[in-house]
């Protein structure tokens, strides 16, 4: 008996003699549940989001050189380019793969930010002649942001399957 009153058999949308609904189609609690989503995403969403890390990271490396700033923009952004290509790319595709069964995509977001900057809370560590570890945090949350912001950048680019 259906939750109205009348009895499955009665239901005009459902012929009784194959099960098919009057167009021929499945009916709809015949259809095998989704399987689980995944976010995909394609060369031009990781090279606008690169793009988008590298140009972040430049602007907030010369935001405090004052008269400078332009100068040393275009010095960021040029290495920062040749830099990001052997580190921060590869490291976010391989992010942005794991991440594939995960459809919430600020989950991506926090996971970028917090990735990139352990990564370069590590090298910093492992390259700066200080003794203190906390000294390359600044950088690193600057880099973990940069990172999250590229992220968010590509939000509209990719598929959520």
């Amino acid at each position: 008996m259906n939750p109205d009153g009348t009895r499955p058999e009665d239901d005009p949308a459902v012929r009784p003699d194959d099960g098919t609904t009057p167009d021929g189609d499945t009916p709809l609690d015949a259809v095998p549940s989704e399987a689980p989503g995944r976010v995909t995403f394609g060369i031009g969403a990781v090279a606008v989001g690169f793009l988008v890390g590298v140009g972040v990271l430049a602007v907030a490396f010369a935001s405090t050189w004052g008269a400078d700033a332009p100068g040393v923009f275009l010095l960021a952004l040029w290495y920062g380019f040749g830099i990001g290509l052997v580190t921060g790319l590869p490291l976010g595709i391989v992010i942005g793969l794991l991440l594939r069964p995960v459809r919430n995509q600020w989950v991506h977001v926090g996971v970028f930010f917090a990735v990139f900057m352990v990564a370069a809370l590590v090298v910093a560590a492992l390259l700066s002649p200080s003794t203190t570890f906390g000294d390359g945090l600044p950088t690193a949350f600057i880099i973990g942001g940069a990172a999250a912001l590229a992220r968010v950048s590509v939000w509209k680019l990719v598929r959520v399957q």
